[in-house]
């Protein structure tokens, strides 16, 4: 990756405070774009196929407009700037603080990560150029209220607003949208939405619809997994999740992708592993409820740095030939070509698995 050189104008680039319109190429803005957390609201996931399919768009008669991007330049552009030629050079190490426009360049992302756009298509994507407004000498505090006043003036209608007056299961609503947004739930750990259960040991998805929407119960509130009840949300957890849905959107799918990320390919293969089983589900649930989720009651909130919790399940043996098992297990289709290990009892186990979790990953931490 070399430099960015940027053309435009910047009127007085010695003042404190300045601002230039320019194009930059998509494939520059994809090497040098940086999200600020601190900065932007948490990315609405569940828009990314949305904007996928409108980039599928770009060829068709009408085409697609993308608005200019906003970006602040945290350094002093003195160094880098060539008035004569109108350039600013900024070197590889340098980024451009996105303010508004995330999702948009994420979409970008995901559109040419899929495998069926052509190279031609791919190269003629990165070599395109967007409009860009790049604000320069901002404070923190500054780049918070222009993002902020970006998306209010832009009359933006949150998921979280719709969602109150949508009264359909919101578990059901999230969960499916989920499924649409995260490949990582499509390929990996894959769900049954049409079948109530799982044929084990030949089918290896890794759980069904329901169970992933306890899964979720489970992380978010915690639940009394031993009662076996459909998972259902009471009156404040669901009004929690309606009043905070793009933010438990965010959250959990990025969650399942770090998940898919740390556990072994396949994990609904009860052959060789006890994850695809509901009690180990429950109880991963149920540990990472313990361990990252620090407020369910007055409103939804979780660790800044969850995701180290998460990955933390790598220290797991998920064989099912590890010891720590063997006590919660008995033999399935004994006696037949079909024969695997399962769990005993499916709820009243998990409490005890996920004290095995707890031991094990504190034991190593």
């Amino acid at each position: 990756m070399g430099n960015l050189e940027i053309q435009g104008s910047i009127a007085s680039p010695d003042n404190k405070k300045a601002i230039m319109t320019t194009q930059i190429k998509i494939e520059d803005i994809l090497q040098f774009y940086e999200i600020d957390k601190s900065v932007n609201r948490d990315l609405g996931y569940h828009r990314m196929p949305k904007l996928v399919s409108y980039f599928d768009s770009m060829y068709s008669e009408s085409g697609i407009f993308l608005p200019a991007l906003v970006f602040s330049f945290r350094e002093d552009p003195n160094p880098y700037w060539n008035g004569e030629r109108n350039t600013l050079t900024l070197p590889q190490e340098s980024k451009l603080i996105v303010l508004d426009g995330q999702h948009r360049i994420k979409g970008l992302e995901r559109y040419l990560e899929r495998d069926k756009v052509s190279e031609e298509k791919r190269v003629h994507i990165l070599d395109s150029y967007l409009t860009a407004q790049i604000y320069f000498g901002l404070s923190f505090e500054e780049e918070r209220k222009l993002f902020t006043d970006i998306n209010t003036n832009a009359k933006r209608v949150s998921r979280s607003l719709i969602t109150k007056f949508d009264n359909r299961d919101i578990l059901n609503v999230l969960t499916r949208e989920l499924y649409n947004s995260s490949k990582t739930l499509r390929t990996s750990l894959t769900i049954e939405f049409e079948k109530a259960r799982i044929v084990r040991p030949n089918n290896i998805t890794f759980t069904t619809s329901v169970r992933l929407k306890r899964f979720i119960k489970i992380l978010l509130f915690g639940e009394n997994i031993l009662s076996g009840r459909p998972p259902v949300l009471n009156k404040r957890e669901d009004q929690l999740v309606r009043e905070n849905y793009d933010k438990v959107f965010s959250f959990l799918d990025k969650f399942f992708f770090v998940l898919g990320e740390v556990l072994p390919e396949e994990p609904g293969n009860v052959k060789e592993y006890v994850l695809g089983h509901e009690p180990i589900q429950n109880a991963i649930a149920l540990y990472l409820q313990d361990a990252i989720i620090t407020n369910c009651n007055s409103d939804l909130e979780w660790l800044e740095s969850w995701e180290d919790d998460v990955e933390q399940l790598q220290v797991i043996n998920w064989s099912v030939k590890n010891r720590l098992w063997k006590p919660y297990m008995t033999v399935s289709k004994k006696g037949t070509p079909f024969e695997y290990l399962a769990f005993n009892n499916v709820h009243s186990d998990t409490v005890a698995l996920k004290e095995i979790i707890d031991q094990k990953v504190n034991s190593v931490g």
